[in-house]
């Protein structure tokens, strides 16, 4: 979506960008609950921080 050559509409990239934050971070929590159990889980949630990150990065510089 972010990477299409048509039209733009901040609005819309917003609101993708958000979604996948929380749904990074949602992801991330439960990961981090059997990370101690599990170095599956750990990756996991290592990855959903990384992307959750990346997402409100991105959020900053679009304002």
């Amino acid at each position: 979506m972010l990477s299409r050559h048509t039209g733009y509409d901040a609005t819309i990239t917003r609101s993708l960008l958000e979604a996948c934050a929380a749904a990074c971070r949602s992801c991330g929590d439960e990961c981090s609950g059997h990370a101690d159990m599990h170095e599956h889980c750990r990756i996991c949630a290592d990855a959903c921080r990384a992307c959750e990150k990346a997402c409100r990065d991105l959020l900053s510089t679009i304002a």
